[in-house]
């Protein structure tokens, strides 16, 4: 078989695919976010004693408990579908992701045990602050569990120390019973522990950040909604929780994590470097900004985007993900939670002046929509910028080019029918009957939470200790 790369995958299954992944994140992100809202509420009833915070605390426990049933059935439909659809993948790096994949086994078991019995003991223990605990062994769980997925997305993006590409083909003249001539090694046994390097970590924390300000967000402009109509007081107490903690959040996903990753990528990557940036030319020439950004100095020279061949270049839309999605959208929440942070901690202070009171107000009325849009919208860039320009290759690195062309990107090329199973059939009518059950899953979850809060609330007691 030839080692050159070719295109292999239908249109229809990437879609699939990439609906499937992207409404598991949100799934999977709205659990983190409330699992984590329910913990800091029932730690604010600790020190405050305010009945709000330990109702609020109830609230968002079952809340999470929803989303983590839908999105753990979800998940195991979207991993089928991936093992079902994607055999060649799996083939390939069966034996790299093992390890991670096993601890997620324990993270999910921890879900599964705790979470139930955070939710059904609320009000039956006498000691409170062991009820929190076990809320936060809980969110544990579900961080546990995020962080080992991400390790493997990190993976696919960014050749992990020790991880090898072995040609069988060449290597000993057979392939996998068939199915593609390459597989995935470590070096040593050891070597599977390199999967949560130092950036894996980045790319980990990076998504982990990005799943908390999505789901906060959306929860802050609930929120902001119902303090616009009404101007309750346990309202504007929830805003001064949500929205700085979206604030601080956006400003070190952007000027820290995100650099750092954007350096990884500027290493590990120039290619899709490119391919974010922009730099749609072919040989080397300076990008002003992109230099600054990376060296501090304005005239650096980048390989552009057509120096390498057609085969192996991502996706030329990534661009458009990348900088008006997720940097343009990820300032502008910045802005908005960043803004609405002042007036929320300094109302003294800020409403003395008239020009203050009318930016807050705007900053209001609009923020109950745009605050969630820009996040979500964030996300889906940031997910779509780091997932797209896997194919053809995965585990990918860079190595200087002797012959002084671009660097070379190394990583699993893909022969034929591509990574994809190569026997299934995949009809565009079924392509989008998947798709509508994918949209559904998540619509369940949101539909199941609504009708949990609009029904007739049960005040939970305190017992005085």
């Amino acid at each position: 078989m030839s080692d050159q790369p070719i295109l292999g995958a239908p249109t229809d299954i990437r879609v699939v695919t990439a609906v499937g992944v992207l409404a598991h994140v949100a799934l999977a992100s709205a659990f983190l976010g409330t699992i984590l809202m329910a913990a800091v509420a029932e730690y604010l009833y600790m020190r405050s004693h305010n009945q709000f915070w330990l109702n609020t605390a109830r609230i968002f426990s079952v809340i999470a408990a929803i989303f983590f049933g839908v999105g753990a059935a979800f998940g195991t439909l979207v991993e089928f579908g991936l093992v079902t659809l994607w055999s060649n993948f799996i083939s390939v790096i069966g034996e790299a992701i093992v390890l991670p994949f096993y601890l997620e086994l324990f993270a999910f078991l921890t879900e599964v045990i705790i979470l139930p019995l955070y939710v059904f003991t609320w009000g039956k223990m006498k000691n409170q602050a062991l009820h929190w605990v076990i809320g936060i062994a809980a969110a544990f769980g579900g961080y546990w569990s995020a962080y080992n997925i991400l390790a493997v997305m990190a993976s696919l993006s960014m050749a992990p120390p020790g991880l090898e590409v072995v040609n069988l083909y060449q290597a000993t003249g057979q392939n996998v019973v068939g199915l593609t001539d390459y597989v995935v090694k470590w070096a040593s046994p050891a070597d599977a522990w390199n999967m949560f390097w130092w950036g894996a970590n980045v790319f980990i924390f990076h998504g982990i950040l990005a799943a908390v300000i999505f789901s906060w967000s959306v929860i802050g402009g609930i929120y902001l909604y119902l303090y616009v109509r009404d101007r309750k007081p346990e309202r504007f107490a929830m805003l001064r929780v949500i929205v700085p903690t979206v604030a601080v959040l956006t400003a070190i996903q952007g000027f820290v994590l995100g650099h750092v990753q954007g350096e990884l990528v500027l290493s590990e990557d120039p290619l899709k470097l490119a391919a974010l940036e922009g730099m749609f030319w072919s040989g080397l020439r300076v990008d002003p900004l992109t230099s600054f950004l990376a060296y501090g100095t304005l005239n650096h020279a980048f390989w552009g985007y057509y120096s390498w061949p057609a085969y192996m270049r991502p996706p030329d839309f990534v661009f458009v993900f990348y900088w008006v999605f997720m940097v343009i959208f990820g300032i502008l929440l910045g802005i908005w939670s960043g803004a609405l942070s002042l007036w929320y901690l300094f109302p003294g202070y800020f409403s003395r002046f008239g020009w203050a009171r009318s930016l807050a107000s705007f900053f209001e009325r609009s923020g109950w929509v745009l605050i969630p849009f820009f996040a979500a919208f964030a996300s889906i860039g940031g997910a779509v910028s780091a997932e797209s320009g896997r194919y053809p290759f995965i585990l990918v690195s860079s190595q200087p080019n002797p012959n002084g062309g671009p660097p070379i990107i190394t990583g699993v090329p893909v022969g034929l029918g591509g990574l994809m199973n190569p026997t299934i059939y995949f009809p565009v009518w079924l392509a989008a009957l998947v798709i509508i059950v994918e949209i559904a899953m998540p619509a369940l979850a949101v539909y199941m939470s609504y009708l949990y809060l609009t029904r007739k609330p049960k005040v939970v007691v305190a017992e005085q200790y």
